[in-house]
């Protein structure tokens, strides 16, 4: 499972690029948290080449073309991220036929993804946590949708977006999701466990301890 960093925060980006995270992605609501435009975003981390990088464009089909064009002339490789809606499928249909990748974001249910499947998206981000909240088992929708894109043989690829704690995530592993777009504050949770402090500990202390004796 590959995991997108979700943030448009540049110090949180730079950090876990250097643990080897290869993949940004961010929405429109993280971009004004920065108060930083999407081609700024784009332009600032094009220049790294990072496997994956979205960008996203909102309006009606004339507007979100438009910026997608304005996008694609920065960084030819972007992809454009979508709200999922009957304007944004027929956006990422004209994208796909001109060899544009897109990524399609707001999907809830099995059928919004194949709708978005079937315009030539290329990534899904299928929303869990906010589904969950609403009283809808979305790890078992996800796990769902992952097993008709394997099925289809299709190359569009799942990415699990809206996860809130460290069990999605597990989960999510398990049932071999494609992506995962994590928060930060999640992703630098999963490196921690008592276990490994403790053991490391240990063996800081007992290193010092044979470095002393060998010294002796």
């Amino acid at each position: 499972m590959q995991y997108l960093i979700d943030t448009a925060d540049p110090n949180e980006i730079e950090e876990v690029m250097a643990y080897g995270i290869d993949g940004i992605t961010a929405n429109t609501t993280m971009y004004r948290r920065q108060g930083i435009g999407v081609r700024s975003f784009v332009a600032r981390w094009a220049e790294r080449k990072p496997s994956f990088l979205s960008g996203e464009v909102i309006g009606s089909f004339e507007q979100m073309e438009e910026q997608a064009k304005e996008l694609l002339a920065i960084d030819p490789d972007i992809v454009i991220k979508i709200n999922f809606s009957k304007e944004g499928l027929r956006l990422a249909h004209r994208l796909h036929q001109q060899g544009v990748r897109t990524a399609m974001t707001l999907l809830f249910t099995v059928t919004q993804a194949v709708a978005a499947m079937q315009a030539g998206c290329d990534y899904l981000f299928f929303f869990i946590g906010r589904n969950e909240e609403q009283g809808w088992d979305g790890m078992e929708a996800i796990a769902q949708l992952q097993a008709l894109v394997d099925a289809c043989r299709a190359e569009t690829k799942v990415v699990a977006a809206s996860i809130k704690n460290l069990y999605q995530l597990e989960q999510l592993a398990r049932h071999h999701i494609d992506c995962a777009a994590i928060p930060y504050a999640l992703y630098m949770r999963s490196l921690q466990h008592s276990l490994t402090e403790s053991g490391a500990k240990t063996f800081i202390e007992d290193y010092e301890q044979n470095e002393q004796n060998k010294k002796a």
